[in-house]
């Protein structure tokens, strides 16, 4: 729904008068200072003006009684030209709110400013009492003042903290909290005390810990305590917007640091659904107590719908996604339909809602400066309400406010739905789960459309006697009750309803300790549904759900699970977690390994599904180990710089980390480790980093490898991101961790083994500089390229595969080892290197790609196998891919029914024979 309002009038900017039929408020004040009809509003107030223009002007005031009037008048100049600009229609919903909230940063702060030394000088400077530093009071603005929202005519909410107890040090001492609640006092009769000029702000205090019965200023440490000890939900839902607006507000973020665990768990908190649906309810029982219907903040389809629906997304996602951390609502919106959390029309529809709703708001407030949000009730005011929101007549704006008050309670509806017919205690399924699961629980199951429903009467038996059940608490325990009757009615509809069922109750049994992910699933049926699904079709991905319960998060948003994400979106994902975690490394690490979780579930997931197809899985799978390559080299190096500082003549790391085999070669599978190598270049043997604790440049890129593999490597309670094997590097696991490019070619041109040139074909930069990269790939190219003998390289190649189809191959009369077996995928990748070895020479195009497909390709251009030799090479190694894909997602050994691959291996044999015959 789009807003179109007719309202615009340019004239008012320099002629006021016109405006005030639609303000008493705007009538009162021009006729009380002239001056101000006078002035040109028509530039407008830029972000950060406002506040600045009033801490200059209160920084000149010497007296209490001019603080007090001195207030009072910028408060009066600026709402007039914040009220001209707004009812002209030439401000921004933006502009106007965000002028409103520097007008009440700056007075606010001004004030405290005026303050502070006043106290002081009476009392002496507060000091910490651990850290022997001065103290300085920060205020938190609270509500639409912490988003930067602020309306016309609004009360102010704060809350007066400190850093640190302890005392001053003058004569008369005092304890810092004394100190600070006096202060606050003196502050906020500044602000609300009546005069001639009337008041600045009404200002609420209740929003502290313990409301009125609490301190009016208290400590950092406080703080932390009240929230762990008393904190309820209403309170986190407050503390979404809580923003420093006044004094040293840099060292709020302490504070916010030691909140915001409470305000944002670290897992998706479908909790928060519930609290906020009895929050909207306590609120409707109250609007519905005082008759408050028409209200546009509270009543139906309100502003206040619009903010939980909002906040909701925030307090269930902001503890896995930061830049859900925020204050300001329609920013936020933004964000979540980017992240696909919200439909984009839904979230556009909103937004428009909304800024309707508040211009609204803001015009119901203008009219006589009070904090109202109802709709008028004289006729006279209906019809100058209407003018001025752009409507010819009070039944038109009606129309188009009851549109969008209709679609946000809409909205709100769908996002705070409950499923409460289904988890009613005379639910069939409900009391078939809830019952001893004896004989009548039988017949439910069958009515319900289960095929075996002995077998599955059994697996439920046996899963309430797990311990897992037996130890979960009360709470937990009404959650089960909950979601089974909802599981039960979906598994219903599944062809493998026991392997379904035997393995979703693996996942439940996993999860039931932390009972938020059961009201996951309660409150999205479509999650639930997709959660035995995948179940159903994948062991492997029944344990990834077992081991990372967090993977379960996945399950919310059907766009972004079947679709994984490309290169370029991985690498800006993965930086991103680098750049918000990169001063807590326990917490990058763990962040990190549930991100590749995460990526990996949403390629399996997609697979299973047929989704996308097989040579695009290895693909996604080599990109994600690549944005974690990436992003580990980064942190590393950032880690290494900041400590010992840059090598000399570097302003950017040397390393470079070649992948091998499957990673090189863009064919990565699920559950495959990393066969990486390190290699620097543009850099000096010998030098020094230029930090304090300098190091050579030898041990430094050492410990920088070595880091690396730590941030890979390290086993957490979200497991390891990857196993690592470095053995490729120059001389194996004797050699140096990390080695010159030009040591490496020279290792490469006078001692690496023919098996380790065929390795190189499959080796490929995954990270470094461009520069760097490149000479890496222009030395590989030269060197594959080189003139040799065909004879000895087939000799070599053979040898090699006949040693490793005696160490590994599996194969029997019956079953077929995928890799290792005759005529599988290890004689094709063979065959493939020997042509590169004993032909790029010739046909340098041979040596440009590390991929198996794209060399085949390059093969049947020059020309050297037949076509359709070339086409019979390219789909059965597609084929063996696929097939190795799927028993990875089966929990299967790579081992095949022959016969079912008899005819590839045999067209692979004969090509083998004819190639590879010496």
């Amino acid at each position: 729904m789009s807003l179109s309002l007719n309202l615009s009038r340019p004239d008012a900017l320099t002629s006021p008068h016109l405006l005030q039929p639609w303000s008493e408020y705007l009538t009162r004040e021009l006729a009380r200072v002239p001056e101000l009809a006078t002035r040109d509003y028509q530039q407008a107030w830029q972000p950060e003006q406002v506040k600045s223009y009033c801490l200059d002007r209160l920084a000149q005031v010497t007296s209490d009684a001019e603080l007090v009037k001195v207030l009072r008048e910028l408060r009066r100049e600026i709402m007039v030209s914040i009220a001209i600009r707004d009812l002209a229609g030439a401000a921004s919903l933006t502009e106007t709110l965000r002028s409103l909230s520097e007008l009440a940063d700056g007075l606010v702060g001004g004030a405290l400013a005026y303050w502070e030394p006043v106290f002081a000088q009476k009392f002496g400077q507060p000091i910490g009492r651990e850290s022997g530093l001065p103290q300085k009071m920060v205020i938190i603005g609270m509500g639409k003042l912490g988003g930067h929202e602020l309306n016309f005519s609004s009360d102010i909410d704060l809350i007066f903290v400190y850093p640190e107890a302890g005392s001053t040090n003058g004569a008369r001492q005092l304890s810092n909290d004394q100190f600070f609640g006096k202060l606050g006092q003196a502050l906020n009769k500044s602000l609300t005390e009546m005069t001639e000029d009337g008041i600045v702000y009404r200002v609420d205090m209740r929003l502290r810990p313990f409301g009125d019965a609490g301190p009016l200023a208290i400590s950092f440490a406080g703080m932390e305590h009240y929230y762990e000890a008393h904190g309820r939900a209403w309170e986190r839902y407050a503390l979404v917007k809580a923003r420093a607006i006044a004094g040293p507000v840099d060292s709020a973020e302490e504070l916010f640091d030691i909140l915001r665990p409470f305000v944002y768990r670290r897992y998706v908190d479908y909790t928060a659904m519930d609290s906020l649906r009895d929050l909207k309810r306590m609120i409707m029982a109250e609007v519905r107590k005082k008759g408050m219907e028409s209200n546009v903040k509270l009543g139906r389809g309100g502003i206040r719908e619009i903010e939980f629906i909002v906040q909701a997304f925030q307090l269930v996602h902001g503890g896995r996604d930061r830049n859900l951390q925020a204050c300001q609502l329609l920013p936020t919106l933004d964000y979540l339909a980017s992240q696909d959390y919200i439909v984009q029309s839904d979230a556009a529809d909103l937004a428009t809602a909304y800024r309707f709703l508040r211009l609204t708001e803001n015009r119901l407030q203008a009219w006589n400066d009070q904090q109202t949000h109802d709709l008028p009730e004289t006729d006279y005011q209906q019809q100058m309400l209407a003018e001025s929101m752009g409507f010819a007549d009070y039944a038109a704006f009606l129309a188009v406010l009851n549109q969008h008050r209709n679609l946000v309670q809409r909205h709100f509806d769908d996002v705070f739905a409950e499923e409460a017919d289904v988890c009613d205690l005379t639910d069939a399924l409900a009391q078939a789960w809830k019952g001893p699961l004896e004989d009548d629980a039988l017949v439910i199951l069958t009515q319900f459309g289960f095929r075996h429903p002995g077998e599955i009467l059994h697996l439920l038996r046996q899963f309430k006697k797990t311990r897992a059940l037996s130890h979960m608490s009360s709470e937990a325990t009404t959650r089960l009750e909950q979601v089974m009757p909802l599981l039960l009615k979906a598994l219903a509809e599944r062809e493998q309803q026991e392997v379904a069922l035997q393995r979703v109750l693996a996942v439940i049994e996993a999860v039931v300790r932390r009972s938020v992910y059961l009201v996951l699933l309660k409150e999205n049926p479509q999650a639930l549904t997709h959660l035995l699904i995948l179940c159903e079709v994948s062991p492997w991905l029944t344990e990834m759900l077992v081991k990372y319960p967090a993977l379960m998060d996945q399950l919310l948003d059907l766009r972004s699970l079947y679709r994984p994400l490309s290169l370029s979106e991985l690498l800006r994902e993965a930086g991103e977690l680098q750049r918000l975690y990169s001063d807590d490394e326990e917490r990058f690490m763990l962040q990190l390994r549930h991100w590749r979780h995460a990526q990996v579930f949403r390629v399996a997931a997609a697979d299973v599904t047929g989704q996308v197809p097989v040579m695009k899985v290895s693909d996604y799978l080599t990109w994600i180990a690549q944005a974690v390559l990436q992003v580990s080299h980064d942190y590393a190096w950032q880690t290494m710089t900041a400590k010992h500082g840059l090598p000399e003549g570097c302003d950017s790391s040397p390393l470079m980390i070649l992948g091998y085999g499957k990673l090189g070669g863009i064919e990565l599978g699920y559950g495959s480790d990393l066969d990486i190598v390190f290699l620097y270049h543009g850099i000096a043997a010998t030098g020094r980093t230029n930090g304090a604790r300098s190091l050579e440049h030898g041990p430094f890129l050492t410990r920088l490898c070595q880091k690396i593999i730590s941030v890979l490597t390290t086993m957490m309670p979200a497991g390891q991101l990857y196993e690592v094997d470095t053995r490729l590097r120059p001389n194996g696991a004797s050699g140096m961790m990390v080695s010159s490019l030009d040591g490496f070619a020279q290792y490469q041109q006078e001692k690496a083994w023919n098996w380790e040139h065929q390795a190189l074909i499959r080796a490929r930069a995954m990270v470094g500089s461009t520069a760097n990269c490149q000479a890496f790939e222009t030395f590989r190219s030269s060197f594959l390229t080189q003139a040799r003998d065909s004879d000895l390289v087939r000799e070599e190649v053979v040898s090699m595969r006949r040693k490793m189809r005696e160490a590994l191959d599996k194969s029997d009369a019956h079953w077929l080892d995928l890799k290792h077996g005759v005529g599988a995928i290890v004689d094709i990748e063979f065959m493939v290197q020997y042509w590169v070895l004993a032909y790029a020479a010739r046909y340098p195009a041979l040596a440009e790609y590390s991929d198996n497909m794209r060399i085949l390709d390059a093969l049947k251009a020059v020309d050297l196998l037949p076509a359709d030799q070339v086409q019979m090479l390219q789909d059965h190694y597609r084929s063996y891919r696929s097939a190795y894909h799927r028993l990875a997602l089966q929990k299967d050994a790579s081992l095949v029914e022959r016969k079912l691959y008899q005819q590839a291996c045999d067209d692979v044999t004969g090509i083998w024979a004819k190639v590879m015959t010496l």
